[in-house]
């Protein structure tokens, strides 16, 4: 495999995402900038509007079968959309290798039929949009959902794209965490159903490649990934941490000291700030 242009790569990614995704923070381009991560980390010859136009030919197909989406309630709605992505075009949920790197890019995803959370759910937003059907990303720890919004604001409808569209009520959110969480009593708030940012949604699944590179040993596109991130947020001190990550395991001991401790000055009540401090100990005892 030829070796990344680092550089020239992150160029391309700030040109082609972390600018426009920084100015305008919807989520109407959030296809397209998912299908940028496919392209810089694993398919440089992608076409990005070709693959777009692909998405958008299925939700066409879904807007002439329900000839009058305006006539339905939004749960008959979910129902028509629901049938159309399982049991017609037969998405799936890749349940059995879910840690595959190849979940997270869009264009194996829609070629395959078969993803982890968030990347059937980018394309079910996507389709649902051509209803004129809004859903908007949730950020849901460990679980990537989405949700609609009823017009007068006065309630949601959850929905899990990696369980055929399920919609989920409280119980089911809460047991969802439950599973994700065992013995952490974490608390359902409404705080974790808030509508997810174009610029989380890719940090997101930028974060879930870079760990699939680092546990393979793929430095090089385990540093690109996280640059990526930085591009998008400079502040995010997982990203400083994993960077002096990367420079520890290739031996680059005062560039890992400087970042790692870069990392607990931003950070300093990090859950894993004893780790990274024993960490700066050894490194600084080694380099005398």
């Amino acid at each position: 495999m030829a070796a990344i242009d680092l550089q020239g790569c992150v160029e391309d990614w700030k040109n082609a995402v972390a600018i426009p995704i920084r100015m305008k923070g919807d989520n109407s381009r959030l296809t397209e900038f998912s299908l940028h991560v496919s392209r810089i980390l694993a398919y440089p010859e992608l076409d990005i509007k070709s693959t777009s136009q692909q998405i958008d030919e299925l939700g066409n197909r879904l807007s002439q079968k329900v000839k009058t989406p305006n006539r339905l309630r939004p749960t008959q709605l979910i129902e028509e959309i629901n049938d159309f992505f399982f049991n017609e075009v037969k998405f799936k949920p890749n349940a059995h290798d879910y840690y595959n790197p190849a979940n997270n890019y869009l264009n194996i995803v829609l070629e395959r039929k078969t993803g982890i959370p968030i990347t059937l759910s980018i394309i079910y937003m996507r389709i649902a949009s051509r209803l004129d059907f809004t859903l908007f990303p949730v950020n849901f720890p460990a679980h990537f959902l989405v949700k609609y919004i009823l017009d007068d604001q006065s309630a949601e409808i959850v929905i899990d794209p990696f369980n055929m569209g399920r919609i989920m009520d409280d119980y089911s959110l809460k047991e969802l965490l439950e599973r994700s969480y065992p013995r952490q009593n974490m608390v359902l708030t409404r705080a974790l159903l808030g509508n997810a940012t174009a610029s989380q949604v890719v940090v997101r699944l930028l974060n879930n490649l870079k760990n699939s590179f680092y546990e393979s040993n793929d430095l090089e596109r385990a540093e690109l990934a996280n640059e990526m991130i930085i591009s998008i947020d400079e502040t995010n001190p997982y990203s400083v941490r994993d960077k002096g990550m990367i420079f520890l395991k290739r031996g680059q001991k005062l560039e890992a000291l400087a970042t790692l401790s870069k990392y607990l000055e931003m950070h300093p009540e990090a859950n894993d700030a004893d780790t990274i401090l024993e960490l700066i100990r050894q490194i600084r005892s080694q380099s005398k």
